[in-house]
């Protein structure tokens, strides 16, 4: 069977920034496992940033910590 091929939505993100508990961060927690090929390019991840930065304070989240979510999910692809 091919493997999957996903491409995760900013909303997803944000969800999974806000509960390590849920479905989000679950997915979130599969990237770069080979369960799936997540599907990216450069205007999604700087879509990413905008939207966390956007949430950054309910989230609260530094932009150095926005750089790192990004950083760690999206360059093990």
């Amino acid at each position: 069977m091919p493997t999957p091929q996903v491409v995760i939505d900013t909303n997803v993100l944000v969800a999974a920034q806000r509960s390590k508990r849920g479905a989000s961060s679950k997915l979130m927690s599969l990237i770069g496992t080979n369960r799936f090929d997540m599907q990216v390019s450069v205007p999604l991840v700087f879509e990413y940033e905008a939207t966390l930065l956007q949430h950054s304070e309910q989230l609260e989240l530094t932009p150095e910590d926005v750089a790192d979510v990004a950083h760690e999910n999206f360059s093990k692809q």
